[in-house]
């Protein structure tokens, strides 16, 4: 289970607590129940409307980190930018419904001019909304008041290093020293105008080459004043990847190697909550299962052709998809380096003392 402090439910809880209204409530109920009755009777039951989506603002990013499909230049997908008219067709389909909006996938969001507007439509129907992004756009006063006054609850910044050298090792063509001015202007700029949001959530992950760096990046989230530190496990794709990245320490290390090949150390059972909760939209309309189909191989739905959210979530495809896991998930390509359901999550929250 992933580990998770108190003081971090706290601050997630009064940051998000308002949020919650009677049809937000009533679906929760809803998709709950159908959940469940799902997993006792191993058939594909659906009610009410996504609770969550991963919405793509873009897929493009302007680093190279070589294990991101979009980074290393592997998606074969087209590339592009969510509209704002779009995202604004997506809230106000569902909108009523959603408890929470991911907002990311692959590429940078902030590569979107019009990211910082469409977070704001979002909270205008008073839906909380995170974001996870490398953190090289926070760059002027003016950047992070923007994300401020967009209403962001939450904002992961991905940083595997604790100078420039462990940095870049994975952040190809990052700069180091830029995220961590931005980390601190951002902080800063919260106290200033005695704001909570964004909750401020420095991700590391732990990789071979920085597995030595633990307490140092500790010491730099104090420093700096981050609501929350997470110390997360890599996804690999190739056998190099596994090689060359995969650290030492097993509580990081989700992968065994087996028969010359690595793979995911515990196999879950023929079950999946999150397709039963969530659905993925890519920044072109096309509609995925979860954000493990990084190239749209099990497209679902596209709202492009004018189909609508409510259908797509009930519609067949998704259905044939969730009777598939419910009887052999092994046989869906995108489930074999997923760790949804895995006893352990190989991801830790660490509590950051005052």
């Amino acid at each position: 289970m992933l580990k998770i402090p108190l003081k971090t439910i706290y601050r997630t809880l009064t940051t998000y607590r308002y949020r919650i209204t009677m049809k937000r409530a009533l679906n929760i109920l809803k998709v709950g129940g159908s959940m469940a009755l799902s997993r006792v009777r191993r058939q594909p039951i659906v009610w009410g409307t996504p609770l969550m989506l991963m919405v793509e603002p873009t897929n493009i990013c302007n680093l190279k980190c070589p294990m991101c499909p979009s980074g290393a230049g592997e998606l074969t997908r087209p590339a592009g930018n969510l509209t704002l008219d779009r995202f604004k067709q997506i809230i106000d389909e569902v909108g009523d419904g959603l408890v929470l909006i991911l907002f990311w996938n692959q590429g940078e969001p902030y590569l979107n001019k019009n990211f910082n507007q469409m977070t704001a439509y979002a909270k205008t129907k008073n839906i909380p909304v995170m974001t996870s992004t490398n953190g090289h756009f926070l760059r002027t006063m003016n950047a992070v008041d923007s994300v401020i006054d967009s209403g962001l609850d939450e904002i992961i910044i991905s940083m595997d290093g604790v100078d420039q050298e462990s940095y870049e090792r994975y952040r190809v063509g990052g700069n180091f020293q830029r995220v961590i001015d931005g980390m601190e202007l951002l902080s800063r700029r919260k106290r200033e105008r005695n704001t909570a949001r964004p909750l401020i959530h420095l991700q590391f992950l732990v990789m071979k080459h920085n597995q030595e760096k633990i307490n140092e990046i500790k010491r730099l989230a104090k420093r700096i004043r981050v609501d929350r530190l997470s110390l997360k496990s890599a996804q690999i794709y190739t056998k190099d990847q596994g090689d060359h990245f995969l650290p030492d320490d097993e509580r990081f290390r989700r992968y065994e190697d087996s028969e010359g090949k690595y793979r995911v150390k515990m196999r879950s059972e023929n079950w999946c909550r999150v397709i039963w909760y969530s659905l993925t939209l890519n920044w072109d309309g096309t509609v995925v299962p979860c954000c493990f189909d990084k190239d749209a191989d099990f497209i679902v739905g596209d709202l492009a052709k004018g189909e609508k959210i409510k259908d797509i979530w009930k519609g067949e495809k998704m259905q044939a998809m969730r009777r598939q896991i419910l009887s052999d998930r092994s046989k869906i390509a995108i489930c074999a380096n997923c760790f949804e359901g895995m006893s352990q999550s190989y991801s830790y929250f660490v509590e950051l003392a005052e």
